[in-house]
């Protein structure tokens, strides 16, 4: 029978467990370093009246038709 040993890990592969305050302080520093690496700037939070006033305003004028302005007003109010 053949035995085949492993040397001994003289360190662990992970770090140790820590309190739930350590580790959130850690969580936020690492959110941290990780926001000063963004090169784009997050999007800003868009006003679904205006784009739904937009919508009515293209479907006024003809560009949208009557499925078109459904289909577009349903996308806008699910999400």
């Amino acid at each position: 029978m053949l035995f085949l040993y492993r040397p001994r890990q003289t360190w662990m592969p992970f770090s140790l467990p820590r309190n739930r305050t350590e580790q959130a302080a850690y969580n936020r520093q690492l959110q941290q370093r990780f926001d000063t690496t963004r090169r784009v700037a997050p999007a800003a939070p868009r006003d679904p009246i205006a784009d739904l006033k937009q919508l009515g305003e293209l479907h006024q004028t003809g560009v949208l038709t009557d499925q078109e302005f459904a289909d577009a007003k349903a996308k806008l109010l699910a999400g």
